[in-house]
């Protein structure tokens, strides 16, 4: 007998689709709002109504029903709809073995038609509680992936990461703080201040301070819309002096209070 192994063996076990939040929302107009460099991509599945966005140069696209909307990482844009809207939407990260989002590597918006049938079975499957139901989902949405790739020609390519940033990364998700300093995780990297903050730059296209404050607002976003924690708590958990400077903090990044945006996604 002869065995070949599977060469892609080290990528089926190091690549998950990362679900950070999903749901199926009907909204009037007061669907509106500004995303601003996101830490994930968004799908969203458009059911009906008349929702759009507008990007970062100015375009308009009117967002069809029957239609799926692919906004990556880092894609700037406002929404809103202008009179109602229904969708299933989706936050997620596609992170490999480095812990770093592939989706990072998308510049572009894409879309796929999956049709009206097809999104209101994704529907009912997420509003199922089985485990089967749950894999049928997870099976739509890599489905829904490849076809975009496919469709848009794009291919993610797997980044080689310098050490220093592999060694940071795996850091600072382990201790997930305000008061973790560049000085902390190079020193855990074994390397100067300069040298992380220039890998950083050069290599995710940020500086190591906003890559942690994006990993926390995610992780306080997660907590104010699945955990019953107090303000205070999810404060405290991420390292910041009090409960009112989170929330300063907050407003600036999301245009409400975490008292505001947890009403909007009741737990």
């Amino acid at each position: 007998m002869i065995i070949h192994p599977c060469q892609s063996l080290c990528g089926l076990n190091g690549l998950h689709l990362r679900i950070l939040d999903c749901g199926h929302a009907r909204s009037a107009r007061e669907w509106v709002g500004n995303v601003v460099s996101p830490s994930y991509s968004r799908l969203y599945y458009i059911c009906g109504g008349d929702p759009y966005f507008t990007t970062a140069e100015g375009r308009t696209v009117e967002m069809k029903a029957g239609c799926c909307y692919f906004l990556p990482a880092g894609f700037s844009f406002d929404h809103a709809c202008r009179t109602q809207m229904e969708q299933l939407y989706f936050h997620i990260q596609l992170i490999d073995d480095t812990g770093l989002d592939l989706f990072r590597g998308c510049s572009e918006m894409m879309v796929d038609t999956p049709g009206t049938e097809r999104i209101q079975r994704m529907i009912e499957l997420a509003a199922s509680k089985q485990p089967d139901d749950a894999l049928r989902l997870r099976q739509e949405l890599y489905g829904t992936i490849l076809s975009m790739l496919e469709r848009h020609e794009v291919h993610l390519n797997r980044t080689d990461y310098a050490r220093c940033i592999l060694d940071a990364v795996a850091y600072i998700r382990k201790n997930l703080s305000v008061q973790l300093t560049v000085k902390q995780l190079a020193e855990h990297a074994h390397v100067s201040e300069s040298t992380l903050e220039k890998a950083f730059r050069a290599e995710l296209g940020m500086t190591v301070g906003r890559y942690v404050d994006e990993e926390i607002f995610l992780a306080a976003e997660r907590q104010l819309k699945q955990t019953k924690l107090s303000i205070a708590q999810i404060s405290e958990r991420f390292g910041f002096c009090d409960q009112f400077y989170f929330s300063r903090r907050f407003r600036v990044r999301y245009g409400l209070s975490p008292q505001q945006y947890r009403k909007r996604y009741p737990f």
